[in-house]
């Protein structure tokens, strides 16, 4: 997971500690920084104290959330009128996770609570239209598909997944293949063009830009993908097409539903009768 925060020296310091090694922090040095890497870097997260620089910015924050509404937000903040006050500001702009320094920022618990938010609420969705195969995966597989949705920034090929689940590439298409998944390689492609779409939602980000941050050689190339894969452009995506429909087309290109015993049985009766026709 890639975090972004901006933090007192302080909260930094135990949001280090929280994350560990196993997640990628970006320390912003002030609101526009903030900015800058939120512009910049890939992002599944932002961190933040609304008091940060020593004075309450509840107007700053507001406009990053309406700037970058693609990344979910946790304050991390310490208990004070003022703080609360600011919470039930932002809780109108849709922040609904809050960390009080010195109450519940124990490292277990907050490290649980930050990989608990959904890198975006757009995977969760994917990964509910996909339940059903992931359902019938080894569960090493079904996890490693799931961190795929959550950071596709983690995964650049078909050899990151099959790490992530453990195996190689043959052992993992071995595990794919029967609960109906097309491929390792369109999981791949459709978890980077689902950030994609995200990214589309932010106001005014340009589609170079998206190209970029997503891992892209060229906004042709993000092109070309996306029609491939949907029958789209970035462009027409951004303009008509909504969540429910984007991921739709998504799952019905990695996924064929695998066939039922009943219906095999039946293919195989209807098969039989058109032959001694």
């Amino acid at each position: 997971m890639d975090v972004a925060a901006f933090l007192s020296s302080q909260l930094l310091t135990h949001l280090r500690v929280v994350l560990g090694r196993g997640h990628q922090l970006h320390a912003a040095e002030g609101w526009s920084d903030l900015a800058r890497i939120l512009h910049a870097e890939v992002v599944d997260l932002l961190v933040v104290d609304p008091a940060a620089d020593g004075q309450l910015k509840v107007a700053e924050l507001q406009q990053l959330i309406r700037q970058f509404p693609s990344v979910p937000v946790v304050v991390y903040t310490a208990l004070s009128p003022a703080s609360m006050k600011a919470v039930v500001q932002l809780a109108r702009v849709g922040v609904e996770h809050v960390v009080l320094n010195r109450f519940d920022d124990e490292p277990r618990r907050f490290r649980e609570l930050l990989e608990g938010v959904p890198g975006h609420a757009l995977a969760d969705q994917m990964l509910r239209q996909l339940a059903e195969p992931l359902a019938g995966l080894p569960i090493q597989v079904s996890r490693a598909v799931e961190q795929l949705f959550r950071s596709p920034g983690r995964f650049k090929n078909t050899d990151d997944l099959a790490a992530a689940a453990g195996m190689n590439k043959r052992t993992l298409y071995r595990n794919l293949e029967p609960v109906g998944f097309f491929s390792p390689r369109l999981l791949v492609v459709a978890a980077r063009l689902l950030r994609v779409y995200a990214h589309l939602r932010d106001p005014g980000r340009p589609i170079k830009e998206i190209a970029d941050k997503v891992g892209y050689h060229s906004p042709w190339q993000l092109t070309q993908q996306m029609r491939e894969v949907t029958g789209h452009t970035p462009r027409t995506v951004r303009r008509r097409v909504g969540a429910d429909e984007f991921i739709a087309l998504l799952g019905r290109r990695v996924y064929r539903p695998a066939p039922t015993n009943a219906a095999r049985a039946a293919g195989r009766r209807g098969g039989a009768g058109r032959i001694r026709e």
